[in-house]
């Protein structure tokens, strides 16, 4: 017997359902961790059946497969949401922050770094995880240089960027071992006006 649904709105209830286990599969992974972020625990946050789950993903491998592309999207989009609010007076130093941290930190960092973890002894999934993340930073990299502009050398740019980024990831880890939030804002804070020196127009 078929679906009583229009085959279009049956795709889009698929499209639907397949979305939410993917949120739910980063929210679970941001709030309990790769070795907590369970099939059970993944389905009962998406609000969908177990019989539901099982047509989208057979495995938990399968699932986290899935879940690094939707991550990755997931990212750019907050990534072009920041883009869009970024006022244009912003300095040099706070654009490569912002936009970082936009992209890195918050929930979807937390998530990007148990996925990191969690798959870093299977190969397959280690080398998509790497490839779709250096689009994103690539990417991330080209719309720090159009907001700044052509005057500061992109060797120097690069430099401040990287360390942007591991200093982001790193405060991410911060975060998630219950550090001092004080602390690691004052630590942006800092670290954004030696980046603005950094990239102070020679």
């Amino acid at each position: 017997m078929g679906s009583d649904l229009p085959p279009n709105k049956h795709q889009e209830k698929s499209l639907r359902t397949r979305a939410q286990l993917l949120d739910a599969a980063i929210d679970s992974l941001a709030e309990v961790g790769y070795g907590g972020a369970s099939i059970a625990d993944i389905t009962a946050r998406a609000g969908v059946t177990r019989g539901a789950q099982l047509h989208h993903f057979h495995t938990r491998q399968e699932l986290f497969a899935q879940t690094i592309g939707h991550l990755t999207e997931r990212q750019r989009q907050a990534l072009h949401r920041r883009l869009r609010t970024v006022p244009a007076d912003t300095t040099a130093g706070a654009v490569l922050v912002e936009l970082v941290l936009a992209t890195f930190a918050g929930k979807l960092g937390r998530a990007c770094v148990e996925l990191y973890v969690g798959i870093a002894n299977d190969r397959e999934l280690r080398r998509e995880m790497l490839r779709v993340q250096h689009d994103l930073t690539v990417e991330l990299l080209d719309r720090c240089a159009e907001l700044i502009g052509p005057d500061i050398p992109r060797a120097r740019l690069d430099s401040a960027f990287w360390l942007t980024i591991n200093l982001v990831r790193g405060a991410t880890l911060d975060e998630m071992v219950g550090r001092d939030r004080a602390r690691r804002k004052q630590v942006l804070a800092d670290w954004t006006e030696l980046a603005e020196l950094a990239l102070r127009r020679s």
